[in-house]
């Protein structure tokens, strides 16, 4: 999976430290992010504050790993091979107000296998955590941050928490009988949710930074980890966003020379981690968030492995094209059915912000986008998925035409969007910075009015958008010019280019 972030609300602090329990490799050498310690900071005398615990405490602990950390919207700073006790900052935040501080672990060392493992963070004496604006966590866990950062009871609800909100079970259904009385509360409290996209691709945008010769896995590299198109687009809309980025892999199974062989994208979805990570063996529970919006960017790895081993897979092109065609319509049915079966604006909250099902309410299903890959491969499957979803029913799938988004015969100038990634083997075809910015920019189009604020401020865009249309020259020319005034106005709004 192509990164991971958490963001952290902080009060009364002048320091922000991360407790890891990724570990150096070489126990004699140290970087400049981490501080020597003697152990563990859980091992240290009321260290019971500590709320956050790794997942297998008793295991091996991880590799370091190579942090980003952004705090009240300042530059990033880069915390390359991270572990132990990890200075965010040191002595110098201001402790008479609030920060807000996001962590950052873009995987773009270890080939995207990275495991962050995060023990807690320190704080100044007397600072205490606050809630991070558009949380799910009920005001009870809250309570336990007034108390001294030393007293070992604190963490407890905080844990508890979130094993309720995982377990999706508890106060779910007490609060399923709320009465009506609430309503008006209830939906200011669901208006303060933040949003989130989620996004599904074999083509993840994290890679750009090679293209500038920079070592991915190195500090000059960090960076990239945060200009993919999938990044840039949450950050465009201030919403929570979650990646599954595994390149390489395809959407059928038993793909000959995809990366993860025989599972598919498919299978990965449903796990709690990457395929060959110990976190691929637990099922994914589909309780921690429900998206807003989900993109599907499939098919490059599929088309490659369809080229490169036509003649061992003894299928005609049609029927690869079709078996690749039932596995994503399958994909997205399943996304429905069992991952996600009901709309994000169905789940509210009434005293505690834990969700509440409200069946007065029913919404349309969440929006699902198919793109087009990049560079038109399986384009005909991509649209006859989308066919096939909304003839049986399925009207707020779309597909998404990405032709004209890119400009793949240049590969040279400095304005690119694609670049030939020679380091590794085979080739591969990657987004360029520009590139990333520009797929962001289209996408924000048509996302916009389900993860927008204000929906006013979205462009309308008729339903014939999703569905195809006949090409019309002169027509093209002056919605490409739209388009191009749109990216200028945007790329200058968000990037002050």
């Amino acid at each position: 999976m192509e990164g991971v972030y958490f963001d952290l609300a902080i009060s009364n602090t002048t320091t922000l430290l991360l407790s890891l329990r990724n570990a150096p490799v070489d126990t004699t050498k140290s970087n400049t992010a981490t501080f020597e310690i003697t152990g563990s900071p859980l091992s240290l005398e009321n260290a019971g504050h500590l709320s956050f615990h790794s997942v297998a405490l008793s295991g091996i602990a991880a590799p370091p790993v190579s942090l980003l950390a952004r705090v009240d919207m300042e530059e990033y700073i880069l915390l390359p091979n991270s572990s132990s006790l990890v200075s965010v900052r040191r002595g110098d935040l201001d402790a008479s107000r609030d920060h807000n501080a996001r962590i950052i672990a873009p995987m773009t060392d270890n080939h995207g296998r990275g495991v962050v493992e995060l023990e807690g963070v320190w704080l100044s004496k007397g600072a205490k955590l606050v809630r991070v604006e558009g949380s799910l966590l009920t005001d009870e866990t809250e309570e336990e941050d007034d108390l001294q950062a030393e007293n070992e009871n604190i963490g407890g609800k905080h844990r508890l928490g979130l094993s309720r909100l995982m377990a999706g079970s508890g106060q779910r259904e007490k609060l399923a009988d709320s009465s009506d009385e609430e309503g008006d509360d209830v939906t200011r409290t669901n208006g303060e949710r933040r949003k989130v996209l989620e996004i599904i691709t074999d083509t993840p945008g994290s890679l750009g930074g090679k293209s500038k010769g920079r070592r991915t896995g190195g500090a000059d590299g960090l960076l990239a980890g945060v200009m993919g198109w999938e990044y840039l687009l949450g950050d465009m809309f201030g919403v929570d966003h979650v990646g599954i980025s595994v390149e390489g892999i395809c959407l059928v199974q038993n793909c000959l020379g995809g990366v993860g062989e025989p599972s598919g994208m498919g299978d990965v979805f449903f796990r709690s981690g990457p395929k060959n990570s110990k976190y691929y063996e637990h099922p994914w529970m589909f309780h921690a968030y429900i998206p807003d919006v989900v993109v599907l960017n499939i098919g490059a790895s599929d088309a490659e492995s369809f080229d490169k081993h036509a003649a061992e897979y003894n299928l005609s092109a049609r029927e690869l094209s079709h078996r690749f065609e039932d596995t994503y319509d399958s994909l997205v049915k399943a996304i429905r059915q069992l991952a996600y079966p009901k709309h994000p604006s169905t789940i509210y909250a009434a005293s505690s912000s834990l969700p509440v099902d409200r069946p007065d309410i029913a919404p349309a299903p969440i929006p699902v986008f198919v793109m087009r890959p990049f560079l038109g491969q399986l384009e005909h499957a991509t649209q006859n998925v989308v066919k096939r979803l909304r003839d049986d029913g399925d009207k707020s799938a779309f597909w998404l035409d990405t032709s004209g988004w890119l400009d793949p015969e240049d590969i040279t100038s400095v304005d690119r969007d694609f670049f030939v990634d020679e380091s590794t083997s085979p080739s591969r075809w990657r987004l360029t910075e520009r590139g990333n910015q520009r797929v962001a920019v289209f996408l924000h189009m048509h996302v916009c009015r389900y993860l927008a604020d204000a929906e006013e401020k979205c462009a309308f865009l008729p339903p014939e958008v999703y569905q195809g249309n006949v090409f019309d020259p002169e027509t093209a020319n002056f919605d490409r010019y739209l388009e191009d005034e749109k990216e200028r106005k945007l790329k200058k709004l968000f990037w002050e280019e």
